[in-house]
C-alpha cells in the first residue's frame, strides 16, 4: 500500500505535465503529441484543447436536398436520403481533420452543418455541397470528338480509396491513384482493350477534369488521374471527396453564418472568470467549515481539476460554452462528496470515537450515497450522450467524465490525505476537524480502607 500514495502523485505530475499548452512530447521519435510504434501497431495522439464554434469560431451551414433534381422514378425514401448525405458529408469532414462537428437533420430536406475551426465560407460550401459524382466515358463514334457513356455508366461508386502521388508524366505533378473493385475491375481492363491508343474522358459532377489516352492494355483495375491544372491541395481534395463517395441528392446551401473566433475568446474569458471565482467562493467555504478537512478537501479539488483537464485533452473533449457548463457541475459533483465524508466524520466524532476509527467509520457510512449519486449522474449523461446530438452530447461528455474523477478523488485521494493527515501529531486535535475537545472526566477519590 505504500505505493500507492506514489502512484497517486505520479498521476498528478503527470497531469499537470499534460496540462501545461503547447507542449511536445515526443515518443518515441520526431512526433507531435504522444506516439508509441511497436512493430506494427502504431498509436499517435496529439495533446491540445480542442475548442467548439462557440469558442473558437468556424461556420455553419444549413443544406436542402434538392430532390426535384432526382431523375424520375427515383422511389427513395427523403429520410433515407437525408441520412446517406449525412454519411457521406461525415466522411468528408472526418478526412479534414475537424474537430467535432456538428452534423444532424433539420426536418426531412435539411441538414445543420457546423465546421468548429473552418472559417473559410467558401471551402465549408464546396466540402457540403460537391456532389462527387465520377464517371468514366468513352469515344462517341456518332459524334466525332465526343463522348458518351457506357451501358451500364462506369462510375466511382466502386472505388477502393483512393491516394495521391507524384509519378504523373510531367514531373512533380501530382495524381490520384485508384483501383475498381469487383466486377468494375474486369469492365476496366476491358475498357483498354476496347479503346486501345484512343482517349477515355474522366468527368467529376458532369465537368471534364482528364482525358487521357489509353496506350498500353491495362491487366488489372488499377489507373490514375492526372490533371492539368492539379495541386497538391486540389489533389488531395479530389481524393477525400472520391473516397468519402457521391452524394445520393444534389445540395444547395440555403443559409451560411460564420462565427468569429473573437466571440469564442470572450466567451471563454468569462467561462474562466466565472469556474475562478465559483472555485474561491468553494474553497473559503470549506476551509472555514470544515478547517483542516476543508483545506484537503481544496487540495483534492485542485487534484480533480487538473486530472479532468488532462483527460479532456487527451480524449480529446472538445469544449464548447455546455462542455464548460458540464464540467462545472461535477466540480459541485466533487464537493457533495467531500462533504458527504466530513459530515459522517464529525459525527462519528462527536459519538467519542478516536481519530482513525472516526475516519475509517466516516468513509464506510459515507461510501453508499456518494456512489449512488455519483451513478445516477452517470447513467444520466450517458442517456444524454447516446440520445442527444450537437452541444448536449458534449454537455453529457464532460459531465460524465467529470463526475467518474470526483469519484476518484472523493473515495481515493481525499481519504489518503486524511489518513496522512492523523499521522501527524499536530494535526490531530479535535478543533481542527470542525469538533470541540471532549471535557475529562473528573476523578473520584477512592474509599477509605475498610470503609462500607
Amino acid at each position: 500500500m505504500r505505493v500507492f500514495p506514489w502512484l497517486v502523485g505520479l498521476i498528478a505530475l503527470l497531469a499537470v505535465f499534460i496540462d501545461i499548452p503547447k507542449h511536445q512530447l515526443s515518443f518515441p521519435f520526431n512526433c507531435p503529441g504522444i506516439c508509441l510504434r511497436i512493430g506494427d501497431f502504431s498509436f499517435n495522439q496529439e495533446i491540445k484543447t480542442h475548442l467548439g464554434l462557440d469558442l473558437q469560431g468556424g461556420t455553419q451551414l444549413i443544406l436542402r436536398l434538392k430532390t426535384e433534381a432526382l431523375p424520375a422514378g427515383t422511389n427513395v425514401s427523403l429520410t433515407d436520403l437525408n441520412v446517406q448525405a449525412r454519411r457521406v458529408i461525415d466522411r468528408r469532414i472526418n478526412g479534414l481533420g475537424v474537430s467535432e462537428p456538428v452534423l444532424q437533420q433539420l426536418g426531412d430536406d435539411k441538414i445543420l452543418l457546423e465546421l468548429p475551426g473552418v472559417s473559410d465560407i467558401q471551402q465549408a460550401q464546396d466540402i457540403a455541397t460537391r456532389q462527387a459524382f465520377l464517371e468514366f466515358k468513352v469515344p462517341d463514334k456518332d459524334k466525332p470528338g465526343t463522348f458518351k457513356s457506357l451501358e451500364p455508366p462506369l462510375t466511382g461508386a466502386n472505388l477502393k480509396p483512393t491516394f495521391v502521388s507524384f509519378s504523373g508524366s510531367v514531373a512533380n505533378r501530382p495524381v490520384i491513384n485508384f483501383e475498381f473493385g469487383a466486377p468494375d475491375d474486369a469492365r476496366w481492363v476491358q475498357l483498354s482493350k476496347d479503346y486501345l491508343r484512343q482517349q477515355v474522358q474522366i468527368t467529376l459532377d458532369g465537368r471534364e477534369i482528364s482525358a487521357p489516352q489509353i496506350t498500353t492494355e491495362f491487366t488489372s483495375g488499377r489507373g490514375i488521374i492526372e490533371g492539368g491544372n492539379f495541386t497538391t491541395q486540389s489533389a488531395r481534395d479530389l481524393s477525400l471527396l472520391l473516397n468519402s463517395g457521391a452524394l445520393p441528392v444534389p445540395m444547395e446551401i440555403i443559409q451560411s453564418t460564420r462565427v468569429e473566433p473573437t466571440l469564442g475568446r470572450d466567451s471563454v474569458n468569462r467561462s474562466l472568470v466565472a469556474g475562478a471565482v465559483g472555485l474561491l467562493l468553494v474553497a473559503v467555504f470549506m476551509i472555514l467549515y470544515y478547517r483542516l478537512p476543508g483545506v484537503i478537501a481544496v487540495l483534492a479539488l485542485i487534484y480533480y481539476t487538473a486530472l479532468t483537464y488532462a483527460l479532456f485533452r487527451l480524449i480529446p473533449v472538445t469544449l464548447t460554452l455546455a462542455g464548460v457548463a458540464g464540467f462545472i457541475l461535477s466540480i459541485g459533483m466533487a464537493v457533495d462528496a467531500n462533504v458527504l465524508t466530513f459530515e459522517r466524520l464529525k459525527e462519528e466524532l462527536r459519538a467519542g470515537k478516536s481519530l482513525r476509527v472516526a475516519v475509517e467509520e466516516g468513509r464506510k457510512r459515507a461510501f453508499p450515497s456518494i456512489f449512488y449519486s455519483n451513478l445516477s449522474t452517470i447513467l444520466t449523461a450517458a442517456i444524454l450522450f447516446q440520445f442527444g446530438s450537437g452541444t448536449v452530447k458534449g454537455f453529457a461528455l464532460t459531465l460524465g467524465v467529470g463526475v467518474a474523477v470526483s469519484f476518484f478523488t472523493a473515495v481515493v485521494v481525499t481519504q489518503m490525505l486524511l489518513r496522512g493527515a492523523i499521522e501527524i501529531t499536530s494535526l490531530r486535535k479535535r478543533p481542527l476537524y470542525g469538533v470541540e475537545e471532549r471535557a475529562m472526566e473528573p476523578v473520584r477519590a477512592s474509599a477509605p480502607a475498610g470503609a462500607i
